[in-house]
């Protein structure tokens, strides 16, 4: 259900895109503000929404985001574009939080010694999502219309959202704080959770890097035909590492994997090929679907049952601010220094952040002052944060 529900998620931002330069006459540069307008509204969002899955479940939430999403999506395809990028952004704050569900859902059905095997199969679900959702999105833009394609996401995303209010996923260890009073910010806020979401951050930012800077590089090339090839091959060397990963007994910690990540992005940017891109690029993507899994293992088993949804949702929010941040990163670096620089520049960075990340989790844990419960000698044994 949940790779059923991530597909027209990841695509979304393709569809309002592909809708404001075909049905408006407007420039990518146009559709990429209301995609960013979207992708902001979907950042504020993801905290909110957890925390009312917190104390609500899920019915009465997605009960009133269906019915949110069914408004825009029938909508705004009639709205001019001022209207729309407004209502892009309520649109983001509505959407159907796919991601945060499903994880939310393993942490709570699968036991902690097999939650890494749990979150390495989710991981591979986003790849699959991300090959397909675009491109059917795109897919349907081209051969049909924008608007087809427009309807059509938002017919999918109603789908989605009726699909978990009939299977209600269960999300009970995250109820019983409706019960009682409301978690306070710092109940699960901890300096050791501000770790686990600042590795969350730098996982992000090598993977939208990446995107970018080899997208860029094809394209200032004159070989962006062969971009296609190239997600392809680093979708299934990600979900290659995550059968793996997943495989494993005694996984590494989240930090050497993010860590790894960034320094394995820097050389890339050496190949002049798109053949070499190829080649060079398995390496990293090989631990993608490894730092996705492993930063939401950590984040999830760092906070309490009662606040489970709200930590949840502000992962999916860390995600996006590494995108925010490295999409831009690599974009401006290879404008002005060339491929080499961009791969080195968000690669350093991602690998700085987890480095930091690391020293800062280390003194936590050697001075004991983030664990007044039995959490962090529980996840050290369990391997989510080493």
């Amino acid at each position: 259900m949940g790779l059923l529900a991530k597909m027209p998620g990841l695509g979304i931002s393709s569809v309002l895109i592909l809708h404001v330069v075909g049905n408006m006459d407007r420039g990518f540069g146009a559709g990429s503000l209301v995609a960013a307008f979207w992708t902001a509204g979907a950042g504020l969002g993801a905290p909110l929404q957890g925390r009312g899955l917190d104390r609500y479940g899920l019915r009465k939430v997605f009960g009133l985001l269906v019915i949110a999403q069914s408004l825009f999506w029938g909508l705004a395809h009639f709205l001019p574009f001022p209207a729309l990028v407004a209502t892009a952004f309520i649109g983001g704050l509505t959407t159907l939080p796919a991601f945060t569900v499903i994880r939310l859902a393993l942490a709570n059905m699968v036991t902690e010694e097999n939650r890494h095997t749990a979150y390495a199969v989710e991981a591979i679900t986003t790849d699959v999502a991300y090959m397909a959702g675009p491109s059917f999105g795109i897919l349907l833009a081209s051969l049909a219309s924008p608007t087809v394609a427009f309807l059509a996401m938002g017919t999918l995303l109603f789908a989605a959202g009726c699909a978990y209010l009939l299977l209600d996923p269960p999300l009970k260890a995250a109820r019983p704080a409706a019960e009682g009073p409301k978690p306070r910010l710092r109940s699960w806020l901890t300096a050791r959770m501000v770790c686990a979401l600042s590795i969350t951050v730098a996982t992000s930012i090598a993977v939208i890097g990446f995107e970018v800077a080899a997208i860029g590089t094809l394209q200032k090339s004159g070989q962006l035909q062969w971009s296609w090839l190239l997600l392809v091959a680093a979708g299934l060397a990600s979900v290659a590492g995550g059968f793996l990963y997943g495989g494993m007994r005694r996984p590494p910690s989240v930090f050497a994997i993010g860590a790894l990540l960034g320094v394995l992005c820097i050389p890339i940017g050496l190949a002049s090929e798109w053949y070499w891109l190829c080649v060079l690029a398995i390496p990293a993507n090989l631990l993608v679907a490894p730092a996705l899994s492993a930063s939401a293992g950590a984040v999830s088993g760092l906070a309490p049952d009662d606040s489970k949804g709200v930590a949840m949702g502000t992962y999916a929010s860390a995600i996006l601010v590494g995108n925010v941040v490295g999409s831009p990163l690599a974009g401006t670096v290879l404008d002005h220094g060339g491929p080499a620089a961009s791969f080195a520049a968000f690669g350093a960075t991602a690998a700085l952040i987890a480095g930091l990340a690391y020293l800062c989790d280390l003194r936590l844990r050697s001075k004991g002052s983030d664990t007044p419960d039995a959490r962090s000698e529980h996840l050290e044994s369990s391997g989510a944060l080493k």
